[in-house]
Order: C-alpha cells, then structure tokens, then sequence
C-alpha cells in the first residue's frame, strides 16, 4: 500500500475516534462550536514550536494567505458549523449521512470541472461507499428541511476543502505551516460565531471537558489533519473522499464495541460494502 494512503487510513481512523472522545468532553460543558474552536486554538503553540524547531519559516505570500483563509474559512469553519447547526434541525445519523456524500461531490467536480479521467473502479468505488454511508448510518428519524440544507451545505463545503487543497497548490506547503495557519483561521471564524450566537460554553467547562478537549486538540490537530494534507498530496482529491469513508465506519465500530452500542444488520451490510469500495481503490484506484 502506498504512503499516501496509508495516510489517508490513519487520518481517518483518528477523525473516527474523535466523536467518542467529543462525547465524554460533552459531558464536562462543552457544546459542538465551543469543541471546534478549542480543537484548533489549542495546539496552536505545539504547531508553532514545530515549524520553530523545524526552522520552517512564518511568512505567507499574499496568494499563499488568500488561499489558506479559503481554505480555512469554507472548508474549515463554515464546513464544520454547517454540520453541528444540522445536527440541532433534524437526526444525528440523517446529518452524518448526508455529510458524507462529499466523495461523490468531489469524483463528479474532479471530472466535470478539472477533466479528471476517473476509472471505473474508483467510480465504482465511491458508489459502494455513498451506498455503505446510507446503510450504515441510523436515517430512521424524523428530518427537518433547514437541517438537511445545512448537512448537505457541510458535505458541499468539505467538499471544497479537499479540491481545493488538491488544486491550490496548498497541498505542497510543509503540513505543520499550512496546518498552522488553518487553524488560525478556523478559530477566529468559530469564535465569532460561537459570540455571535453565544454558543461559546468555556466558563461553565469542567476538568474533564479541558482534558478531553486538549486530546481531541493534539490527536486532531497534530495527527489526523497533517495525514489528511499529505495523503491529498499523494493521492489526490478523489481517493481522499473514498478513504476517508473509513472515519464513520471506526466511529460507530468502535461505539459497539467500546460503548455497547447496538449495530444493525443494514448496518454491517453498510460497513462492509464501504469497506469493499476503500479496498477496491487501495487495489485499482
């Protein structure tokens, strides 16, 4: 298996425990926007010693600058609000289902926009997986119409993140800067939206929520987004989407098996048939 998606294998494993650790942060007063902020201002200090001891240098380009404020902004901020307002309008699964139609998005943009020659495996591929995504995740609930607009606004967002990062020339700036600098803007985005909506919950958080948030933070910040850039680099758009179908597959696996959360046959049929598509790009993507 190739570096790259190895990569993309690992970051999406860690974006997958990531919600299990968020739900024992909830616990201690932290609500979805006050946890998106933290998780990128946190390691803030740990990424810039890095490019320190690195000797990476802090400056920006203005192009560089316009790019990442995109970059961080769309796919970053308003991706990731889009997604905790759905979940506040209509059921968690339905929200996490239609998020995840952004590998479709991004194989039809490659092709329509970029001419990207996409082979029938990985059309195939991403078939499997947006099928899998449907099954496996819980869509039995009742849906309200603003959170359905905004799930599929978050899926159209991320979608754009992973383009773009692809086609920017983002993809080839050293991990910890570009990282760096995202997480900048994604918590002074966050931050003036959590004030703006007074959804910014840190002066009722408990021990238990500063110690979960900081892990969520590293694990996150320093892990699962660096893996995701290089993976890009190495693979592209297209095979990050489908690999990244892996993320909802750990979460809820790992729910069963550590949380005793049932799982159901359409699940399991779900999960495989997600799988067979990620094995299918690993062998013919």
């Amino acid at each position: 298996m190739s570096k790259g998606k190895w990569c993309l294998i690992l970051s999406a494993l860690i974006y997958g425990i990531a919600p299990m650790l968020a739900k024992l942060a909830y616990r201690g007063g932290v609500n979805g926007i006050t946890l998106t902020f933290l998780r990128a201002f946190l390691m803030l200090p740990v990424l810039a010693a890095i490019m320190a001891a690195k000797g990476q240098s802090f400056s920006l380009s203005k192009k560089e600058f316009a790019n990442i404020a995109a970059l961080g902004i769309i796919g970053g901020a308003l991706s990731t609000i889009a997604l905790y307002l759905a979940y506040d309008y209509t059921a968690t699964g339905l929200a996490t289902t239609l998020h995840f139609i952004y590998p479709l998005i991004i194989v039809i943009a490659s092709a329509m926009i970029y001419r990207e020659k996409i082979a029938g495996a990985k059309l195939a591929a991403v078939m499997l997986v947006t099928v899998g995504i449907f099954l496996f995740v819980d869509i039995s609930n009742a849906a309200n119409i603003l959170g359905v607009v905004m799930a599929v606004l978050s899926g159209v967002f991320y979608s754009f993140y992973v383009i773009y990062m692809d086609h920017s020339g983002l993809d080839g700036m050293d991990y910890m800067k570009l990282t760096f600098y995202m997480m900048i803007i994604m918590s002074f985005g966050t931050l003036v939206f959590g004030a703006a909506t007074d959804s910014i919950t840190i002066s009722s958080m408990t021990g238990t929520g500063w110690i979960f948030s900081v892990i969520i933070s590293f694990l996150v910040t320093i892990g699962a987004i660096p893996l995701f850039q290089a993976g890009v680099r190495y693979e592209g758009a297209a095979t990050a989407g489908i690999i990244s179908a892996l993320e909802p597959v750990t979460t809820i696996i790992l729910g069963a098996w550590i949380l005793n959360e049932a799982m159901s046959v359409a699940q399991y049929f779900g999960g495989a048939m997600m799988i067979f598509g990620i094995v299918l790009t690993e062998k013919y993507g």
